[in-house]
């Protein structure tokens, strides 16, 4: 949240790299703003992790996404605990994803990055919540895939 990403528009102005190019082969410039979330790849999951939020909306650049949620997820209810961790979750799982292409010219699909954002999301709601909180947000816990009733 603070921009300390190591994107290749500033390894390149460190001149550690010679080249900025997306790691993603879509021709632009890898920077944040573009990293997070302008890249159709990280759009589309984004927008998908938004959805299972219950949340639709137009996705912004970073510093609006960044705000929005400073915004939308305050507290320790419930809907704002899930939007904190799939952020995070999604934060980090792009970046592993934008790593493996870097690093080991490996790649994963998209619908299999938000996959694994959702078994994190999920354990982490599970491992802390309670029924009665699964209860009263009955389409959330679906949506994340937390069976009603899991833990007392």
């Amino acid at each position: 949240m603070r921009r300390s990403h190591r994107t290749r528009d500033k390894l390149l102005a460190l001149g550690v790299i010679n080249s900025a190019s997306c790691v993603f082969n879509c021709g632009e410039v890898e920077s944040l703003e573009h990293l997070f979330f302008h890249r159709p790849f990280s759009h589309n999951i984004w927008r998908a992790i938004l959805a299972m939020c219950n949340i639709l909306r137009p996705i912004s650049q970073w510093t609006d996404e960044v705000q929005w949620m400073l915004d939308h997820a305050r507290g320790h209810k419930f809907p704002a605990l899930v939007r904190k961790l799939a952020f995070a979750a999604s934060i980090y799982h792009i970046w592993l994803e934008r790593n493996r292409r870097c690093f080991k010219n490996e790649f994963m699909p998209a619908q299999e990055i938000v996959d694994r954002i959702k078994h994190d999301v999920a354990s982490k709601l599970w491992l802390g919540q309670k029924t009665q909180r699964c209860e009263w947000h009955h389409s959330l816990c679906e949506n994340w895939g937390i069976p009603l009733g899991a833990k007392t």
